[in-house]
């Protein structure tokens, strides 16, 4: 299980200068992901570590500085991009690369021949940017491999529940999020112990969230596939109302944790994702199904 790009703003509702704060952290993670690794790791940039690196901005105390610059792949675009002295780039760059080789490795254990050809071409590329990212920071290649065997083991236990398949993308968020309290200086208001513990619970929520909206949203392709689903588990309720409680349950618990935290300049776009883009994603994915699924 992987980083999906679930995690995402929702631009109309955000003021002009929000966005383009956004949009800047989105290029500089961009840049930061071709300056670490390679060309080619920009194309694994995605929403969800965006958050991420924001996340970590947020705790800093001096805020980044913008500069106004070209875009790599469209030369006639504009980019704001962010000096990266903080960790908050590096750490989300090496938390991308590391997550997307674990996700090839596990596509190609499951995925048609021809897929495999292609993933197998690519590995090697994969292979190198997560030794990099791992010998920087082996706690982050420790807790996504971790997560890869847990998710595994679950899948294969035939009597595996829902809580037990949605814990180890839990557990890798919440600890990939209290290592950013860990190796980012943190503003004078805040408390390292409570933070570090604030950030854990929030980013325990957020990846129990992200792995239940993904399985909703892959529900009718694992039915008719039958692939592994936690709502088509044994003796899972799978109604639209249990899966839009689970889903509400884990993403309430997110905005209780965040509620906890002594807010910072990217207050207004964190509130944006988790009140307004995750409700929309969530509403959109749920808006399809019928009353009762099992009777669609």
């Amino acid at each position: 299980m992987d980083l999906f790009g679930y995690i995402k703003v929702d631009s109309a509702n955000l003021l002009g200068k929000e966005y383009e704060a956004y949009k800047g952290i989105y290029c500089t993670l961009c840049k930061q992901l071709g300056k670490e690794y390679s060309v080619f790791a920009r194309f694994i940039l995605s929403y969800d570590c965006t958050f991420y690196a924001m996340l970590g901005l947020d705790l800093c105390q001096e805020p980044p500085c913008f500069k106004e610059g070209r875009c790599r792949f469209n030369p006639f675009k504009k980019c704001h991009y962010a000096d990266t002295k903080t960790k908050a780039f590096s750490l989300a760059a090496a938390l991308s690369v590391i997550s997307a080789y674990y996700k090839l490795k596990d596509n190609l254990l499951d995925s048609p021949w021809y897929k495999r050809i292609i993933y197998r071409l690519v590995q090697p590329f994969f292979a190198s940017w997560r030794k990099k990212a791992a010998k920087k920071y082996p706690e982050i290649d420790h807790s996504v491999s971790k997560m890869m065997e847990e998710q595994l083991k679950a899948e294969k236990d035939p009597d595996c529940v829902l809580d037990r398949a949605a814990q180890p993308t839990a557990d890798m968020l919440g600890e990939m999020c209290a290592l950013l309290t860990e190796e980012i200086p943190l503003r004078d208001n805040l408390d390292q112990n409570t933070t570090k513990r604030v950030f854990q619970t929030l980013g325990y929520y957020m990846g129990r969230w992200i792995y239940l909206i993904d399985a909703a949203d892959d529900y009718e392709k694992d039915k008719k596939h039958h692939n592994f689903n936690p709502f088509l588990l044994p003796n899972t309720d799978d109604s639209v109302e249990n899966i839009r409680g689970n889903l509400n349950h884990a993403l309430s618990e997110a905005l209780l944790s965040y509620g906890l935290y002594e807010k910072g300049r990217y207050d207004s776009i964190i509130n944006n994702v988790l009140c307004v883009s995750c409700v929309n994603i969530q509403n959109k994915i749920l808006s399809g199904f019928q009353t009762d699924i099992t009777e669609a």
